[in-house]
């Protein structure tokens, strides 16, 4: 299943800002003895008002944790993205997640888990699962110097709707990527530079076959290592701009794929970006960006790709937020004939507050993925609705619909997707 950001998942991205505001330590917004004038009575700042249907969380040793728990009814027009003999399904969603952070002085600690998943009353095949779990650990070393460590899981499904997946598959087929990184990062005034070491892999189960038996993935199976190098020019108030140069090859854990080919690869990345901050109205990170990726078969081209990577965020006014999202990629192919495909994708989504405890979202998204025999594009967009009835209560309802127009017919499809549910959150 592609991940698709819905109306829910935006909704709950909004819902974690504010919390983080909520979350702030008051003691750092007071101006040091310093700044007061022994003449003068300090100025007297008006503080934003509290919101009233933000989450209050839970507090414990210098961390606050936002737990939340969405639960309701989905509807679905084709349950298993079929280009014919569509299925239609009831059933229902179960969404928690959590977030935390820290309010240390020194150092920072936050990170965020979130799992959904829908299980159908009469399609039991196609019950989906996804999960995304995050963590960064900040440690101050020096004023102007600072250590990050993060990592990262990723639980993602796809169905019959990629042309990987074979026709008689029996449900989804699971991807699991982790990620783990170390970055350590100083200020040289005027210039941020910006060392990282990372490690990974990508998994992907093996999916089970409608004639029996199941297909075997495990020569898909990766690990990749990672070292980039970012310089960020950061005098300037607002725009900061910057250049990154990483290396990240593929190894796979099985010497040849199914086919007898060597797919381990040497691959090359390079960005040059502005990072937007402190702008009244905008906000983000959004780079140029170059990929490269050389397969250590004969047999298997090189391959390239150019695109733009990063989000922006426009705050036109107080009660209305949008969203614009980018993101380029090679994708490793298991054809005998294509290394591996190119994907472009793009997302716009638009949160506005109607009422101070009612917002309307919408969204819309298309990602292109150039293959062997063509383009398969996907159209995707939502429309929902949340009502907040306290710091602990909201209702949310939805509409979404997804079309791919596929290089080859007999995988094109539409869905359509409506759903409802209740949020408890602390």
């Amino acid at each position: 299943m592609r991940w698709r950001p819905t109306a829910v998942t935006f909704a709950a991205g909004l819902w974690l800002t504010a919390g983080a505001v909520h979350g702030q330590d008051a003691t750092q917004l007071k101006p040091g003895l310093d700044q007061v004038e022994e003449d003068a009575a300090p100025p007297v700042k008006r503080q934003p008002e509290a919101d009233p249907f933000a989450p209050i969380g839970l507090r414990e040793g210098g961390v606050t944790y936002y737990p939340s728990l969405t639960l309701g009814p989905v509807v679905t027009s084709n349950v298993r993205q079929a280009a014919s003999n569509e299925e239609s399904a009831i059933g229902v969603r179960l969404k928690p997640s959590l977030r935390f952070e820290s309010d240390w002085v020194r150092h920072s600690w936050t990170g965020e888990a979130h799992y959904d998943g829908v299980r159908y009353v009469d399609q039991k095949d196609a019950d989906s699962h996804e999960a995304d779990v995050f963590t960064r650990l900040r440690l101050d070393i020096r004023r102007r110097t600072r250590a990050e460590f993060e990592a990262g899981y990723n639980l993602d499904q796809t169905g019959l709707a990629d042309s990987e997946v074979p026709a008689t598959a029996v449900g989804y087929r699971t991807e699991h990527r982790i990620s783990t990184a170390a970055s350590l990062i100083h200020d040289l005034g005027r210039l941020e530079t910006r060392i990282k070491a990372g490690a990974g892999a990508k998994i992907y189960d093996d999916v089970k076959l409608s004639g029996g038996g199941s297909e075997d993935n495990g020569d898909r199976d990766y690990a990749t290592p990672s070292l980039s190098l970012r310089a960020t020019y950061s005098d300037p108030p607002v725009f900061k701009p910057y250049l990154q140069a990483a290396y990240e090859p593929r190894h796979y854990f099985r010497k040849r794929d199914r086919n007898g080919l060597q797919r381990s690869s040497q691959g090359f990345s390079a960005n040059a970006g502005v990072i937007i901050d402190r702008a009244p109205f905008w906000s983000g990170d959004l780079a140029l960006t170059y990929l490269w990726r050389d397969y250590e078969d004969a047999a298997l081209k090189s391959n390239s790709a150019f695109g733009l990577t990063g989000s922006l965020i426009w705050r036109p006014d107080e009660l209305t937020e949008i969203v614009l999202a980018f993101e380029t990629s090679l994708d490793d192919s298991i054809s005998t004939t294509s290394s591996s495909n190119r994907i472009w994708t793009g997302r716009i989504d638009v949160a506005h507050g109607l009422r101070e405890n009612v917002d309307m979202l919408a969204g819309a998204g298309v990602e292109i993925e150039e293959t062997e025999t063509g383009d398969d594009i996907t159209y995707d967009a939502n429309l929902g609705l949340e009502w907040k009835l306290g710091p602990s209560l909201a209702w949310t309802a939805g509409y979404d619909v997804t079309w791919l127009d596929a290089a080859a017919s007999a995988r094109g499809y539409t869905e359509h997707r409506v759903w409802a549910g209740l949020t408890l959150s602390r």
